[in-house]
């Protein structure tokens, strides 16, 4: 992906929970794990324990901020299963996973 700035929108629910400041902090902090992910094509999840997931779309070319339940209704089994536990008791400051495609064609 070209070094520039990728559009990210933002969830009312995540705009009307969360400041500004720390909603801008968690898309930092997604954008910093996207370089080791630079050699896939499908869509980075990046999942805090604060249920904010940011969506890195590099077929889209744009991301988003969502709550976390967006995620699970998109994906299944032992995927699903491993989110799942994560959630339940985080062992780590983010849950890395990646959808296949694009988000913005099937969320």
């Amino acid at each position: 992906m070209p070094d520039q700035t990728m559009p990210v929108e933002v969830h009312g629910a995540i705009a009307n929970s969360f400041a500004r400041e720390y909603v801008e902090a968690v898309i930092g902090d997604a954008l910093k794990i996207l370089p080791a992910y630079r050699d896939r094509t499908d869509t980075l999840v990046v999942i805090n324990p604060r249920r904010v997931a940011v969506i890195l779309d590099k077929q889209a070319r744009r991301g988003a901020v969502v709550p976390v339940d967006l995620i699970k209704q998109i994906v299944t089994g032992g995927m699903k299963l491993k989110l799942q536990s994560w959630l339940a008791a985080p062992a780590s400051p983010f849950y890395v996973m990646h959808i296949a495609g694009s988000w913005f064609s099937i969320s």
